[in-house]
């Protein structure tokens, strides 16, 4: 398959942390790389990264030895056997996590000319509004905001929607419920922050789905499994496959 000279470029990001992005975009990932599409994830969480830990890989390099070292983007790139390509980061490094401006666009710009090797680019990104999280939300075409029906979780992710489109114009943003009870309550969750949103903020969201509460969601990320391969017929992996059709449906 030739890659397309412009991939789609999607960031997953959360106003709190604990809400499963790492988990959903190594699922989505592979749910990607499942339908043929030659995928690459780029952990931008640089200064707590764990999408490694994931995986159970062991990068020689990460991205701190590319800013801070004599690597290139290429040098750090590992081939996963979940079927995608990740650049992975660094864990514990103040540095990282703090990166001055010009740093990040360092990066950036490193990575644009990679990018035209795959169909689908994803950015795993921090919690939270840190110039980090906010530069590479911005890189994306697509931002992607995972949420719950918790009350802190709706506050941070109403934050981080209302900062990216009163501060630097962003319009569309799609929404991942995650855990939900249920279908119905995902539905829920999802029109309690969208009605929020377009009182507010005057935005519609777009819904693309909920991954189910489920135990074998703990136990694939205790194992450092995919669980979209572990278990491809489960609740979860089917909702996973349907928020990958949903991010290529979704039309900005």
């Amino acid at each position: 398959m030739t890659a397309p000279e412009t991939p789609e470029i999607a960031a997953i990001a959360s106003g709190k942390g604990g809400v499963g992005k790492t988990f959903i975009t190594a699922n989505v990932a592979a749910s990607f790389a499942r339908d043929g599409k030659r995928v690459l994830v780029v952990d931008c969480d640089l200064g707590l990264a764990n999408m490694d830990v994931l995986l159970a890989v062991n990068p020689k390099f990460t991205l701190q030895d590319v800013v801070f070292g004599d690597q290139t983007v290429r040098d750090v790139i590992i081939s996963t056997k979940a079927g995608f390509d990740l650049i992975p980061a660094s864990s514990g490094v103040k540095e990282m996590a703090q990166l001055f401006y010009e740093k990040i666009q360092l990066i950036k710009s490193m990575l644009r000319p990679i990018f035209a090797e795959y169909d689908q680019v994803l950015f795993d990104t921090g919690a939270g509004i840190s110039e980090v999280v906010l530069q590479f939300n911005l890189f994306a075409a697509k931002n992607i905001i995972v949420l719950n029906k918790e009350p802190t979780s709706l506050t941070d992710a109403y934050a981080v929607i209302k900062l990216m489109h009163q501060r630097f114009g962003r319009h569309a943003f799609g929404i991942i419920v995650n855990p939900a009870k249920d279908e119905k309550e995902a539905g829920r969750t999802f029109d309690h922050m969208n009605a929020v949103c377009r009182e507010f903020l005057g935005l519609s969201l777009n819904y693309l789905g909920y991954v189910v509460h489920d135990d074998a969601v703990p136990r694939s990320i205790l194992n450092r499994e995919i669980l979209v391969h572990a278990s491809p017929k489960s609740r979860v992996a089917i909702n996973c496959s349907s928020i990958a059709r949903a991010i290529s449906g979704w039309v900005l």
